[in-house]
């Protein structure tokens, strides 16, 4: 189930990003404060898109060094689909808090850091995760295109359609819904004090809307761009990994809850655990975090730790920055790193 709706909203994000593509950094140089807030706002983006940008236009000088920290402070990664599917209505809260403290540390660090240190400069990385340019989807081609691709599907554009359909009937029946054999409670993660006005129902009808969307895309796009984009970038080099990292953070914490003394050691040390959800969050990689948001929902750690986590890691979106400007990886993963364990410590003493 996860897996599936963690599909979807990477489907439907590569075709919005690929969409809308070359038009991230116009009217930016011009008001330092706007690319903070733009940068922030990038690093929400589920996934690694958003942070890539940044990164791409840091090291060509389009975004200052407070831009660059703000995007990092949001950015989750691929955790954030996994963590959307699970959990909304905290996914939703962990994404304002980092968004609330990532404006006004990337106004600071604009002042402390004007520019950490000169990254080298490549034109052909100008956007990272890029493939295509502007305009390969062309919706007033697309009308005509369904019926051919429907009549003679390539094995990719079949295998993905009837999925789709699939997905979408039994979405539309119900068939993903908690109620019949998971606690209400392990569903939604241990309360926080705070709740939004969420439910599981109208959450389904969004994931029926964007699934709707990313079906008619996959019948009419282009075979390059199915084959490229959504079929290789998509299903080839993240479905598994986050199918797996998924399948393991799940039965880690399923064997924890049968390892009474492993609960007790993780309630007895709740401090040691923060330090371990930092450490883990340095890593630039998305996967080793899911083990986190499993103990959350299981109700085994506490809100604050899992925010320090979040706040940490930047899934991939940190790896460019590491290849281009080591110094500045550093910097940023320390300023996040100090901020994570303040944050954290502040939540288990109140």
């Amino acid at each position: 189930m996860i897996t599936t709706f963690v599909l979807v909203i990477m489907l439907f994000i590569e075709i919005l990003n690929i969409s809308t593509q070359g038009n991230w950094h116009r009217g930016l140089s011009r008001s330092p404060r706007l690319q903070t807030i733009v940068a922030a706002l990038l690093g929400l983006i589920p996934g690694c898109f958003g942070g890539f940008a940044v990164v791409s236009m840091y090291s060509h000088g389009i975004l200052h060094s407070g831009a660059l920290l703000a995007a990092m402070i949001t950015s989750i990664g691929d955790e954030s689909f996994v963590m959307l599917v699970q959990m909304p209505e905290k996914t939703l809260m962990i994404l304002a808090i980092l968004f609330a403290l990532a404006l006004p540390a990337g106004f600071a660090a604009r002042k402390l850091f004007p520019r950490i240190s000169p990254a080298a400069v490549h034109p052909e990385h100008l956007v990272l995760h890029q493939h295509e340019q502007p305009g390969h989807i062309r919706l007033k081609d697309l009308p005509g295109r369904w019926k051919k691709h429907l009549l003679h599907p390539s094995f990719a554009r079949a295998l993905l359609a009837a999925g789709l359909v699939g997905f979408i009937i039994l979405l539309a029946m119900g068939g993903f819904e908690h109620g019949h054999d998971m606690p209400h409670e392990m569903a939604a993660g241990p309360s926080t004090g705070l709740h939004l006005p969420l439910e599981e129902r109208w959450f389904n009808y969004v994931f029926l809307v964007l699934a709707l969307a990313v079906l008619m895309t996959v019948l009419t796009v282009s075979e390059h761009f199915l084959e490229h984009h959504l079929w290789e970038h998509v299903i080839r080099k993240h479905f598994l990994k986050i199918f797996l990292w998924t399948l393991a953070a799940l039965a880690l914490v399923h064997m924890l809850e049968y390892r009474m003394d492993a609960l007790n050691w993780i309630n007895r040390n709740p401090y040691v655990l923060l330090l371990l959800a930092v450490a883990v969050g340095l890593i630039p990689e998305s996967g080793p975090h899911l083990i986190f948001v499993g103990l959350f929902l299981g109700g085994h750690i506490p809100f604050c730790i899992l925010l320090a986590n979040a706040l940490v890691q930047d899934g991939h979106s940190s790896l460019p920055l590491f290849a281009e400007d080591k110094k500045a990886f550093v910097v940023v993963k320390g300023i996040k790193m100090s901020l994570a364990l303040l944050l954290g410590g502040l939540g288990l003493l109140l």
